[in-house]
Order: structure tokens, then C-alpha cells, then sequence
């Protein structure tokens, strides 16, 4: 009950933090803004217990779907927390990412109530670098969703600019050059950090499939054939807009990078969630 208790609490922190944000952001309050900055990292601290409590309660992390999630939400607000505290424009990205963060809670909460069961730890024992795997596609996940929050920002501050709208004048987000910078470096940096990880997986699923053959019987390893494709998709993706933004920047509009990036964190974020179920 008190793990549950402060799921919500991290919930209502998030939320918090992303309308205090919004409101500095578009009114150029200060306080609100400072305000923000502190009910999010008041938040994450809250989520950081989470993980720990739910670490203490079954005796080590469990690897199933609803902790994947939650491990995913905590990575992402861990990386926010930072560009919160050393960049100036921090907020802006925290103020997209907490209902994002909160969102991803509610769905590992549901997830648990869909198997109250779980799963068991297991699968670690039988394969120890499962755990690096995991935390090499978190962190890709991670640079993935910085990378489209600042195309997004990009995006939006373009279309203003092409509507000669004076909302333009009263955003208080990252200039155009310095978002464009950060999503290149964020997508380049993740998928490097996901081709890591997608060769751990790969040399596990030959290893399987050497084991399998050695003692002559055929295993059922259908379900990781979705993994695979969902793997190569989203490093195509990311390959194609890193080499859009570093090698041929001409080849292609900002909005096209964009549109790249963002496609690219959905194809990320589906990729989690089929692996999660």
C-alpha cells in the first residue's frame, strides 16, 4: 500500500511540475518556474524510492514487463533532472517529460494489475548479461526522447516562425541552432548505445540457437522475431536521421530531421513495450 501510495504521489508530483513549468514558460513567471524545477526534482527523489522500495520488496529488481516500464520512467527522469539542473533551458524539457514520466507509471501500475503475478528473476540467472541489455536500451531510450522533445521544440518554434506568429517572441525555449544540436548529439549517442545493446542480444540469441542445435531439439524462439524487426526499424530510423543531420544536412529539411527524430522515439517506445509483454 505505501509503494502504491507514492506512485501516485510521483504522479501528482510530475504533473505538477509540468503545469507550474508550462505556466513560467508562456507567462514568464519566475516563480512558477523555480517552483517547477523544485516539485520535479521533489518527484523524481519520490521515484527514485520507488525503484528502491520495489528492489527491497521482491529481493532485487524483478526483470517483467511493469518494472521494465517503471525502470523506463525512471531513466527518462533521471536524464531530464540532470539538463534540468546544468543547462539554463532545462525547463522546457522537463515540462514535456514529466507527463510523459507520469504517464509511463500509470501504464507499468496497469500492467501490474493485468499480472498481479509477474514474473521471477530467472531469466538473469540464465543469462547475467541481461542486465547491462536492459540498461543499454534504457539509456538509448533515454537520448531517443531528448533528441524528439528538442525536434518537437524545433518543429514548433518553425511553424511559428513560418505563421509570422508573435507567439514566437514570448517562448522561452533553447534557440533554434542549440536544439538542433542537442537532438543530433542525443540521437547519435543513442544509437550507438542501442547497436551496443542489440549486439549483446544477438550474440545471446545465437548462443541459443547454437545450444538448441547441439542437443539436436528445435525451441520455440518466435517470440523474439518482433524484438529483432522492431530493433532494426528503430536503428534505421536513427541511422537515417543521424546521417541526415551529420553526413547530408543539405539532403533534407529541419522538419524532415523532426520528423525522423519523432518517428524514431515511437518506434523506440513501441519496441519497449512489445519486449515488456
Amino acid at each position: 500500500m505505501t509503494l502504491f501510495v507514492f506512485e501516485i504521489l510521483c504522479i501528482l508530483f510530475y504533473g505538477a511540475a509540468s503545469a507550474l513549468g508550462a505556466f513560467g514558460l508562456r507567462r514568464g513567471h519566475r516563480r512558477a518556474a523555480r517552483a517547477a524545477k523544485g516539485v520535479y526534482l521533489t518527484a523524481v527523489a519520490a521515484h527514485s524510492a520507488v525503484i528502491g522500495m520495489e528492489s527491497v520488496s521482491t529481493a532485487g529488481t524483478l526483470l517483467s514487463g511493469p518494472n521494465i516500464v517503471m525502470l523506463a520512467s525512471w531513466v527518462l527522469a533521471v536524464v531530464t533532472a540532470v539538463g534540468l539542473l546544468v543547462t539554463r533551458r532545462g525547463l522546457a524539457f522537463s515540462t514535456v517529460a514529466a507527463p510523459v514520466v507520469a504517464l509511463l507509471i500509470l501504464v507499468s501500475q496497469w500492467l501490474r494489475i493485468l499480472d498481479p503475478a509477474g514474473a521471477d528473476n530467472m531469466a538473469f540467472y540464465h543469462w547475467p548479461l541481461l542486465v547491462p541489455h536492459i540498461v543499454l536500451v534504457f539509456v538509448a531510450l533515454a537520448c531517443f526522447a531528448t533528441s524528439a522533445v528538442s525536434a518537437a521544440l524545433d518543429w514548433y518554434q518553425r511553424r511559428l516562425m513560418a505563421a509570422r506568429s508573435a507567439k514566437v517572441l514570448e517562448l522561452n525555449t533553447p534557440a533554434l541552432d542549440t536544439l538542433a544540436l542537442i537532438s543530433r548529439s542525443a540521437g547519435l549517442v543513442g544509437v550507438a548505445v542501442l547497436i551496443a545493446a542489440m549486439l549483446i542480444g544477438f550474440t545471446h540469441l545465437v548462443a541459443l540457437y547454437a545450444a538448441m542445435a547441439q542437443i539436436g531439439t528445435e525451441g520455440n524462439l518466435g517470440y523474439l522475431v518482433p524484438r529483432v524487426a522492431l530493433s532494426l526499424v528503430t536503428t534505421a530510423v536513427w541511422s537515417a536521421f543521424c546521417a541526415l543531420s551529420f553526413l547530408a544536412p543539405w539532403a533534407a529539411s529541419a522538419r524532415t530531421r523532426d520528423a525522423l527524430a519523432i518517428a524514431g522515439l515511437a518506434a523506440a517506445v513501441l519496441l519497449i513495450a512489445v519486449s515488456a509483454g
